[in-house]
């Protein structure tokens, strides 16, 4: 499964106005406020990936950050994005651009902070895709730099039953043959075919000291700060990981 059936869905229509409204009407979520200034420094040169319509970038440059190079794959959310930061004086000095997250077209070392906000980083298909991205990610980040990303965690008790049937289909070879790793999931939406993988705790956590990290904080979101209903319609839980670069 290759990058372009996501950025078909993150193209479309549908999903882009999905984003534009998020970003007008969500914003920032609480827990990622309190994450951001507890880790990273109102100074910091920080790195997007994945900005969407602009949601956490224009969050960001509300809290006070200054330094903000917020980027997407899907041209039609750059469009939207540089649409609705022309809408306010206080987002003027984000820098938006289109980049993909395994092949960062940023020099070493030149950021202080990462963020791939919304579960981006478990959008990329093919687990070789998202270490490529880990690695590219710390590439760019200085030496103690901080990452910050959410994604989907199929240990919870909740999805449990969902994960032991699907771990039957995959043993017993009846599971989808398009997909690539087990904790893929592939949903038909009006707006397209849309990918995200379900990792296990040990899995992100290794692949994290394999890019050249070591995590600071792991937590899912309904336990770091409750979040209004606007948030929850937007986004089901996720956990939040910071990781450090080494």
């Amino acid at each position: 499964m290759e990058n372009s059936v996501n950025l078909s869905y993150f193209s479309a229509p549908a999903t882009v106005l999905e984003y534009a409204r998020a970003a007008v009407n969500v914003g920032l979520w609480n827990s990622e406020h309190f994450l951001f200034e507890k880790f990273i420094p109102r100074d910091a040169r920080i790195l997007e990936l994945g900005c969407g319509a602009g949601r956490v970038a224009f969050g960001l440059a509300k809290l006070g950050y200054t330094q903000i190079t917020a980027t997407d794959f899907a041209p039609p959310m750059l469009e939207i994005a540089r649409e609705i930061a022309g809408t306010s004086e206080i987002f003027s000095e984000i820098r938006f651009g289109n980049a993909d997250a395994t092949a960062l077209p940023f020099p070493p070392e030149g950021f202080d902070a990462a963020i791939f906000a919304f579960n981006g980083l478990q959008m990329i298909p093919k687990r070789e895709r998202r270490e490529r991205a880990l690695a590219e990610i710390a590439r760019v980040l200085r030496k103690d730099g901080i990452f910050v990303f959410t994604g989907h965690d199929r240990s919870v008790p909740a999805r449990r039953e969902f994960w032991d049937a699907e771990r039957a289909r995959w043993e017993n070879r009846s599971r989808d043959p398009q997909l690539d790793d087990f904790g893929d999931i592939r949903r038909e939406t009006p707006a397209g075919t849309m990918f995200i993988h379900s990792a296990d705790p040990a899995e992100i956590d290794a692949a994290l000291a394999r890019a050249g990290f070591r995590v600071v904080f792991s937590e899912l979101r309904s336990r770091i700060c409750a979040e209004p209903e606007a948030v929850r319609e937007f986004s089901d839980d996720t956990r939040f990981r910071v990781a450090q670069k080494c």
